[in-house]
């Protein structure tokens, strides 16, 4: 049990940074991972996207994202919690809705500010998963402690970022926010064979022009510029951790064609397919978080 929980989970501290995480090196995330900074600041490039994080800053990585270690203060203090995907799948818990929160975090907020008691708390909460993952007994108990401190850090950290999210008039936001959240998850699994807002609306049991004004109150963006950034945002790690074509990522993504698909590319991020890529190929490596 105990070398299951230690390829399930990772929990990465300053101690061991260095070991774990190369800064020359650029990785593919294989883990949802927390990251928890105590101290100091902690640069880094997610999803094409540099993000630097300082003290009381939490931060939310998913699988699949394109990972490389920029910098860190010498001072620095963090915990970085990363849990297997099949490990998070089994949670019967509202863990699974980080998925959503993805969005958000990878397209808006990049990071979170967390209050001093709640860091305190969450410190706590690794140290003692830390205990339980790693120590060599392994006890009748083992298996039930562990997952529920995971349930316990979890839902502390959404605490924490519902903390910092939601505005005066908490249950009206809420209720937005779940709306758009629930419309986020069936954006990640459909984006690439249904583009129109009214699938969406339908299968959420709400009108188009319901969904399109909440999407727009809780983003700052249309429907359509949300549904636009999931695919360029699938084509971006297509095209640069993959060796697929471009005619087949085109046909991938359900474009008709390849010129259509590059237009839309370019017009989205100012490059080609291939400008892109060749920008941004590197050799990658499968990390723990």
């Amino acid at each position: 049990m105990s070398n299951i929980f230690k390829e399930q989970i990772k929990i990465i501290t300053e101690k061991n940074l260095k070991q774990e995480i190369g800064f020359s090196k650029t990785y593919l995330s294989s883990k949802t991972a927390i990251f928890i900074v105590k101290k100091g600041y902690f640069s880094f490039i997610n999803s094409f996207k540099k993000i630097t994080l300082i003290e009381n800053n939490i931060y939310l990585s998913f699988p699949r994202n394109v990972f490389q270690l920029i910098n860190v203060s010498p001072d620095l203090e963090i915990n970085i919690v990363a849990l297997d995907v099949d490990l998070v799948d089994n949670f019967s818990l509202d863990f699974n809705r980080l998925d959503a929160y993805q969005f958000f975090i990878s397209n808006y907020l990049n990071h979170f500010n967390i209050s001093k008691p709640s860091l305190i708390e969450l410190d706590g909460l690794v140290n003692l998963l830390q205990l339980n993952v790693y120590k060599k007994s392994n006890s009748t108990f083992k298996k039930a402690i562990v997952l529920n401190l995971i349930s316990v850090l979890i839902y502390t950290v959404l605490d924490a970022i519902n903390a910092q999210i939601n505005i005066d008039n908490r249950s009206k936001t809420n209720r937005k926010q779940e709306l758009v959240l629930e419309f986020l998850k069936l954006l990640s699994i459909h984006f690439k064979n249904e583009r129109n807002l009214s699938f969406y609306a339908k299968n959420l049991k709400v009108t188009i022009r319901h969904l399109s004004a909440t999407i727009k109150n809780v983003t700052k963006k249309t429907a359509n510029q949300v549904i636009h950034q999931q695919i360029i945002s699938e084509s971006k790690f297509l095209l640069a951790s993959t060796n697929k074509k471009i005619t087949e990522i085109t046909a991938e993504l359900n474009f008709n064609d390849q010129y259509y698909f590059s237009n839309f590319f370019k017009k989205n991020t100012g490059l080609s397919p291939s400008q892109f890529r060749t920008q941004n190929k590197k050799e990658y490596i499968y990390t723990s978080i």
